[in-house]
């Protein structure tokens, strides 16, 4: 369900020609505005920065007693890499194991930023290999020269070793179209 949310995130940020890549701005802003979110009442948020940018935050769920008290239950965590120019290289994800009382790791995206292209690639990590397997999503897009994403392309495969196959392809125009009847 996150990855879904995520996805549909960068699919929303693309569709605006400022769109731009994730930058350690960008993920200041979405801790922002999750913290400040007072409708979101389920969950509670928090981070650890390295300097300006977040290194890992935190996501808790809320439970409420009769009394009134409140019990926070950790619920997600998400470790971010920066490139020295701040763009995002990776989001690992964790989710709480309840019973072992820890973390484990569950998935990671990782981007790729190339003179006019920029890659996010989703990858499962495996239990048994203790690795992450290959990518099974893909999102390319495709930049104008001020860094501003013009297209993107959607790829899914549903394992590891299967052939990627096409999911979606938006092109981003830098005027919006009206349409009007005469």
């Amino acid at each position: 369900m996150k990855k879904l949310v995520f996805a549909t995130l960068m699919c929303v940020a693309a569709m605006s020609a400022k769109a731009q890549v994730l930058t350690s701005e960008t993920v200041n802003h979405i801790y922002s505005e999750a913290v400040s979110d007072k409708t979101n009442s389920d969950f509670c948020f928090d981070a650890d920065k390295k300097g300006n940018n977040i290194s890992t935050m935190y996501v808790y769920l809320k439970a409420h007693d009769g009394k009134g008290n409140v019990t926070l239950t950790p619920h997600l965590k998400y470790a971010y890499d920066y490139a020295a120019d701040g763009t995002l290289n990776s989001r690992v994800t964790y989710r709480w194991n309840g019973r072992q009382d820890e973390w484990e790791c569950s998935s990671r995206y990782d981007y790729i930023l190339t003179d006019e292209i920029y890659y996010a690639e989703y990858s499962r990590y495996n239990q048994q290999t203790n690795s992450f397997d290959q990518p099974i999503d893909i999102m390319v897009y495709t930049m104008y020269p001020d860094a501003s994403i013009n297209h993107v392309v959607s790829y899914h495969r549903d394992r590891p070793s299967a052939p990627f196959r096409l999911i979606s392809e938006t092109a981003v125009s830098e005027q919006p179209w009206l349409l009007a009847k005469k």
